[in-house]
């Protein structure tokens, strides 16, 4: 991985970017480069799907679910491991391919798309 701004997509790529980051004078963790990730990802899955930047998405203050805000700030909803799954940054160092599947699956219940 060349490029510092890609989002990582697998542990290797997280791997990849810490060591870049860290050599640029970045301290940083794998956990928040992980955290980064499911969080821009998430963001690029939204605007794909709605054919542009209309939602914002955070990290809620727990680091448990995703919330998606709208133009007036209003939470427009919360994006959150269905019952049976791990969190999402556990999810993404189990199988990371598995983890983009439940966020784009929930990315398109959340909007209808």
């Amino acid at each position: 991985m060349d490029n510092i701004n890609k989002i990582p997509e697998t542990m290797e790529e997280v791997q990849t970017q810490v060591v870049m980051m860290q050599q640029a004078g970045f301290e940083v963790a794998e956990e928040d480069v992980i955290k980064e990730s499911i969080k821009n990802g998430f963001q690029s899955l939204l605007d794909e799907r709605m054919s542009g930047h209309y939602y914002t998405v955070h990290w809620n203050p727990a680091f448990t679910g995703l919330d998606v805000i709208g133009f007036g700030e209003e939470q427009i909803g919360l994006v959150e491991p269905v019952d049976n799954q791990l969190s999402w940054v556990e999810q993404f160092r189990a199988n990371a391919d598995a983890m983009w599947f439940n966020l784009d699956e929930a990315a398109g219940k959340l909007i209808g798309r």
